[in-house]
């Protein structure tokens, strides 16, 4: 084995450039870091401004159902009910209409409900979470709709409780307008 010699200028220059070699990687990583701050602090920044922004939001008005939203409902079901032209020709369409047919206003009232429900308030929604209430929502204005069109029934019109096939396809024939107005009114003055 030959024996390099060693110099001692060669060690200094290597020395040297290794020194530098630190310094500079030093700088590089205060650069870093100071950047680090820098984003850590605008992202904490951010995160505050999504919290107000939460807060001053709450959560979706369509997500939930209140007194206000059934009565609501229920406001719009009396309306559409109660309207002279819906409710005397809906009583008169029921004395010819078989019961077949009245069963089939049953699901074709929810259906078109729904229809209505999407197309003038929830079309708009791109939260999925929001979409998938519809049925929820819709199903409870279904119900407030049949709860007063048989209640309007029960005290406009006399021949409502002689028997039950004539309650029940003169309730066929009003509910079809009551869930309408039911939806309008659930989606007036929506936030």
């Amino acid at each position: 084995m030959s024996k390099k010699k060693v110099n001692l200028q060669d060690v200094d220059r290597k020395l040297q450039l290794l020194l530098r070699n630190q310094q500079k990687l030093l700088r590089e990583e205060k650069e870093v870091d100071k950047d680090e701050h820098k984003e850590l602090a605008h992202l904490q920044q951010l995160e505050a401004i999504e919290e107000q922004v939460v807060k001053e939001l709450g959560p979706h008005p369509l997500t939930t159902i209140t007194s206000r939203d059934i009565a609501r409902g229920t406001v719009g079901a009396f309306i559409g009910v109660v309207a002279h032209f819906t409710f005397f020709y809906g009583i008169e369409v029921a004395e010819w209409l078989s019961v077949t047919r009245a069963t089939l206003l049953y699901p074709l009232s929810l259906i078109i409900g729904g229809i209505f429900m999407y197309a003038t308030g929830f079309r708009k929604i791109n939260d999925r979470r929001v979409l998938a209430f519809l049925p929820t929502r819709l199903i409870v204005l279904y119900i407030v709709a049949l709860l007063v069109s048989a209640l309007v029934l029960f005290f406009f019109s006399p021949e409502f409780t002689h028997t039950f096939e004539t309650a029940y396809k003169q309730l066929a024939t009003v509910t079809l307008i009551a869930i309408m107005g039911a939806c309008t009114a659930d989606l007036i003055g929506k936030d």
